[in-house]
């Protein structure tokens, strides 16, 4: 990957591809989460 290419990125990722399936693991880890806080304690 050119050097230009990694401009931007954190250290913990190599790719844009790899910092987005973070991002969008995140997100749907939150949505399980708090679905699951609605329904325990509703």
């Amino acid at each position: 990957m050119k050097e230009e290419e990694k401009e931007g990125l954190p250290p913990f990722v190599r790719s844009w591809r790899q910092l987005y399936g973070l991002v969008i693991a995140n997100l749907i880890l939150m949505i399980l989460l708090f679905w699951w806080f609605t329904e325990a304690f509703s």
